[in-house]
């Protein structure tokens, strides 16, 4: 096996340029990438930086080395673009373990596009790197983040075990962020155990942003990995329009769910501990995973998805709402019994006699639970009369 030598490449990129540069250009079928350092400055708008870390094509065994790019990013309109080792990584190709950052705090409607692997696919047996992702975003910005492919992941591809965390420190902002493909897992592809942080920062009036443990989409036999997903808000907006997913925001064929721990930010946010949408191919196979969903603070949407799932609530939780409480495996398709718990330890209650008092229907039949004067908990499609003591963790 070829091994490349371990390069260095500064380059600046001003206004109207557009800079592609490849950590191991000309790398050979079945070789070694180098560990490459790449550093740029993006100085004014609009502009366009591609960095690659190997090479464009990954494939036979090819190994790409363990590079870190990195760009510090100012102006208005500048477009980067990251892919950790290629842009497409084929057969039995090896993603490196890369460290990429993008400091665009100080950008006005910057596009920013990191990928820890590949930025178009992964498919056949690639395997991705495990990579380290972060970003601070500027104001009106738009990113994308993914631990392995940008796009797509079939065949038998297999995604590492990444971070990735992004701060929006603009006013406003978005940015979609999955651990494995952006876009598509298909085939028998497996995502990895990743870590993902959205954070808006102190500075910002509004922010967004849609955490996905894997993809958008899964389908046929895709299985997902056991993922922590984060939202944080560090200031006080005016709005905030957070979405995380555990798993896929749709789940299609026979795909399968991850053990994943979702944890909400102290706004309202959405919480899917599997996906939004199911499409099986027969009753039962779809399968999600035994998910931690905890909302922090704020009037939260809770959707645990199949299997059996644990909600967790800390003091001060706000008014939320579980919308499908045992009943995850109907939405996927499937008859089985499920048993999702609700964790309220924090509350300090004595016992189910105690927290059991305190649970009754609403005007539409909705059993809720009054936790505090301003904490409840409301149990879509459930009744009071349908929970017992088992259901809680107190």
């Amino acid at each position: 096996m070829r091994h490349m030598p371990n390069d260095t490449i500064i380059v600046s990129v001003g206004s109207d340029e557009l800079v592609i540069a490849f950590g191991d250009p000309g790398l050979p079928v079945d070789g070694r990438g180098g560990n490459d350092i790449m550093i740029a400055t993006v100085d004014g708008g609009p502009s366009s930086l591609l960095f690659v870390g190997d090479e464009s094509i990954l494939e036979g065994r090819s190994h790409g080395g363990n590079d870190l790019l990195v760009a510090t990013v100012e102006g208005r309109l500048p477009y980067v673009s990251f892919d950790g080792d290629a842009q497409i990584m084929s057969d039995q190709a090896h993603g490196g373990n890369d460290v990429l950052h993008v400091e665009a705090s100080n950008t006005t409607y910057a596009s920013v596009y990191l990928s820890g692997d590949a930025e178009i696919a992964m498919r056949d047996d690639a395997k991705g790197g495990n990579d380290l992702i972060t970003a601070e975003m500027g104001d009106r910005s738009y990113g994308a983040f993914s631990g392995d492919s940008g796009s797509l992941m079939s065949g038998n591809a297999e995604g590492g075990n990444d971070f990735v965390s992004v701060v929006q420190a603009g006013v406003s902002g978005n940015a979609s962020i999955s651990g494995d493909a952006l876009v598509t897992m298909t085939g028998d592809a497996r995502g990895g155990n990743d870590i993902l942080i959205y954070t808006v920062g102190a500075d910002a009036r509004s922010g967004g942003a849609s955490l996905l443990g894997d993809s958008d989409y899964m389908s046929d036999n895709a299985r997902g990995g056991d993922d922590i997903l984060i939202a944080a808000v560090a200031g006080n907006p005016d709005s905030t329009s957070i979405t995380l997913f555990g798993d896929a925001s749709s789940m299609s064929g026979s795909a399968h769910g991850g053990n994943d721990i979702l944890m909400g930010s102290d706004r309202g946010d959405r919480l899917y501990g599997d996906a939004n949408t199911y499409a099986p191919s027969a009753a039962g196979s779809i399968t999600g995973g035994r998910d931690l969903l905890n909302g922090g603070g704020g009037n939260d949407q809770l959707w645990g998805g199949p299997n059996n799932d644990l909600f967790v609530f800390n003091a001060g939780s706000g008014q939320d709402v579980i919308n499908d409480f045992d009943q995850g495996n109907k939405a996927a398709g499937s008859t089985a019994l499920e048993h999702d718990v609700i964790d309220v330890h924090a509350y300090g209650f004595a016992g189910w006699a105690e927290l059991k008092s305190l649970i009754s229907d609403d005007s539409s039949g909705n059993a809720v639970i009054h936790l505090t004067a301003n904490d409840t908990i409301t149990l879509d499609g459930i009744h009071a009369a349908d929970l017992n003591a088992r259901d809680f963790i107190v």
